[in-house]
């Protein structure tokens, strides 16, 4: 009876004892994760940039008048539409004296061409000398230039009627009127601005310090409150002066992105590339003691690996440590592990193509 009640009691104790050592095991711990990557980088530097485009111009028209019609501020237009019309009734009257010009030395060659041809044939048979056909040639020569010269008049004046109407040389915005309809415009007076806003880029004043990390076609970062991007760049212009050392850099920009006129800032390098381990910002738990992250291990236990932060690349940073390169880190929730702590996240292939 004593054994029964003894071995009764050993069972109704150990099974509590054996739940509350289960319940004092916590859960694991929901966290997000990135790779750990190995690239190529250079110390950088953010300079200032402003949105323009390649193609940004104020027209003018190549003959005087007053306008009558112009094209409205944001208008769409393409090659060879008309951004603005001038008063071409003068110049419908020059055409007009032209044309009679024409009609009059024409009549006139007409005239001396009859006359040559019977003072030839009476000079054959000595009936007139040589000296009044010479004369009659003389002015029937006067008479055809004169008439070339008053063709060439009305084809000037034909043309200066068609560049009445003032036409857009490639597809284009209109961003501007310089004139106004009713205002009288003068030969190479600017009438209208038209920004071709398909075709944009960023204008960079970089120190001339980056010259010799840069090179046409290099990617840069570009980036405004808004949006970020990887770019080319198009074109750099190794040319400061002695108060400023600063160059030019035209960094190449996708149609839409940017607003022109806006600014944004580029990330070019500074010193030459080398291969660092770099893990996402967001990784690094910074302390008074140093700065450390967290790794996974196989087991799904998080280990802390104390790091020294080097140069940054975008949105991540180079780190020296003892760092495995095949462990992914922590990126999210890192700030309440310990080390050996369980962890669970999202399917390691989904978590890495997110990184990459």
């Amino acid at each position: 009876m004593k054994k029964f009640l003894l071995s009764t009691l050993l069972v109704f104790f150990s099974v509590p004892l054996i739940a509350q050592d289960e319940a004092a095991e916590p859960p694991a711990t929901l966290v997000e994760i990135r790779a750990v990557k190995s690239e190529q980088i250079a110390e950088q530097i953010w300079v200032p940039g402003t949105v323009v485009s390649r193609t940004d111009s104020n027209i003018a028209s190549e003959v005087a008048g007053r306008i009558t019609w112009m094209a409205e501020v944001g208008d769409l237009v393409e090659a060879g539409d008309v951004l603005a019309k001038l008063d071409d009734h003068m110049l419908q009257l020059n055409y007009a004296q032209n044309t009679a010009n024409i009609a009059a030395w024409l009549a006139r060659v007409n005239l001396l061409e009859r006359k040559q041809q019977r003072f030839t044939a009476m000079a054959a048979q000595q009936n007139s000398s040589k000296d009044q056909l010479d004369e009659v040639l003389s002015d029937l020569e006067i008479a055809r230039q004169e008439l070339a010269q008053a063709q060439i008049s009305r084809k000037l004046t034909a043309h200066q009627i068609s560049q009445s109407e003032v036409k857009a040389p490639f597809k284009s915005l209109v961003a501007q009127r310089r004139q106004s309809p009713g205002e009288y415009t003068s030969i190479g007076q600017d009438l209208i601005r038209i920004v071709d806003t398909s075709n944009i880029e960023a204008s960079i004043r970089a120190p001339l310090s980056v010259v010799p990390f840069i090179h046409k076609g290099g990617n840069v970062q570009v980036k405004s409150k808004q949006l970020e991007r990887i770019q080319k760049i198009r074109a750099i212009v190794p040319v400061g002066n002695a108060r400023s050392r600063m160059m030019e850099v035209r960094v190449e920009l996708n149609s839409g992105d940017f607003a022109i006129g806006s600014a944004v800032r580029v990330a070019l390098p500074h010193s030459e590339p080398h291969k660092a381990t770099i893990v996402p910002r967001d990784a690094l738990v910074l302390r008074k003691s140093g700065a450390f992250i967290y790794q996974i291990d196989s087991e799904d236990l998080a280990q802390q690996v104390a790091v020294k932060t080097g140069i940054g690349a975008g949105d991540h940073i180079e780190v020296f440590g003892e760092i495995d390169i095949e462990s992914p880190v922590v990126v999210r929730g890192a700030e309440r592990l310990k080390t050996g702590q369980k962890v669970r996240y999202e399917t390691n292939s989904e978590q890495l193509a997110k990184s990459t």
